[in-house]
């Protein structure tokens, strides 16, 4: 929405604001929507220019309970928070973000962007010669033809300088000052979230520490990043499942992709619907349905399926 579909605050509502624990460094630069209710705003530090949607219904939670929206024990720095999201707890600050209608995020330590961030887009993946040379520039739309053919064809000069440059128009697209926490999803028990993008219902629960990259999600295609995870550098798409202790470094996780049981990898590909537990990989690329499923396997420099 346009800020003309916001209003500065009333003095009535910062009053209200101010006896529920709430402070700013300046009122005027908080806008919020109709159906704002100050009442469900306590504890909470706004700083910078933050709009506020309407807080006037309830969200599910876990366990078929609802409760209010409302925005408790937090500390906003431009922001933009959508209508009938839940924001409690936050150890740290939530910082330039784009915080999407029934959004819920609670328990978490710091979500900032940083100037210019790219999520993850344009990060080169050293696949298949740990070496380098057949590095493949990581977007949110790859695809398996794209990367093989940018990964195997080095000898078509031509076509690889084209490729790169759609990866590098791509990344440049997405560049951007402020993240997003895409609508109905849930971000909970993280520690640190930083220059991630979050698509709509995707359900991020105790990840341990994100770093510049985008999780894809859609209502249809739930992702999931679950307990203890750590990733940088990294792209995970629609319907992926990466949880229990997986840690990624300059990887894509492709759509409906299981990862799980501690499993680590970097500089990989790993395209729709493959599995990784327990083991290890390190510059492979692995095509669709490709599965390691134990923890004596170590997968270095190879291409499969």
């Amino acid at each position: 929405p346009s800020m003309a579909a916001f209003s500065p605050l009333s003095d009535k509502q910062i009053a209200t604001l101010e006896q529920q624990g709430c402070s700013a460094a300046d009122w005027s630069t908080v806008h919020v929507a109709e159906g704002f209710d100050p009442l469900r705003v306590r504890n909470t530090r706004f700083d910078g220019s933050v709009t506020l949607g309407s807080l006037s219904s309830t969200i599910a939670l876990e366990g078929d309970v609802q409760i209010e929206t409302g925005i408790r024990d937090a500390h906003l720095i431009d922001c933009e928070i959508g209508d009938e999201v839940l924001i409690s707890r936050i150890g740290g600050h939530i910082a330039r973000m784009k915080i999407e209608a029934g959004a819920r995020i609670t328990d978490v330590g710091t979500i900032a962007t940083g100037p210019g961030a790219v999520f993850g887009n344009g990060v080169e993946a050293e696949t298949i010669n740990e070496g380098g040379g057949r590095e493949i520039g990581l977007f949110a739309e790859l695809s398996s033809q794209f990367a093989y053919l940018m990964a195997m064809h080095r000898h078509r000069g031509d076509v690889v300088e084209k490729l790169q440059a759609m990866v590098s128009d791509y990344t440049d697209a997405t560049r951007s000052d402020r993240g997003v926490i895409g609508a109905g999803a849930r971000v909970s028990h993280v520690g640190e979230m930083i220059d991630v993008q979050v698509g709509p219902a995707a359900q991020i629960v105790g990840a341990q520490r994100l770093h510049n990259g985008t999780i894809l999600s859609e209502a249809g295609a739930v992702t999931e990043v679950g307990a203890a995870v750590v990733a940088e550098d990294f792209i995970i798409a629609e319907g992926a499942q990466v949880v229990d202790g997986v840690v990624l470094h300059s990887c894509f996780v492709g759509q409906g992709s299981k990862m799980g049981k501690q499993f680590s990898a970097e500089n990989s590909l790993f395209f729709a619907n493959c599995e990784g537990f327990h083991g290890e990989a390190c510059s492979i690329f692995a095509g669709p349905y490709t599965v390691t499923h134990h923890k004596s396997t170590l997968l270095i420099a190879g291409i499969y399926s």
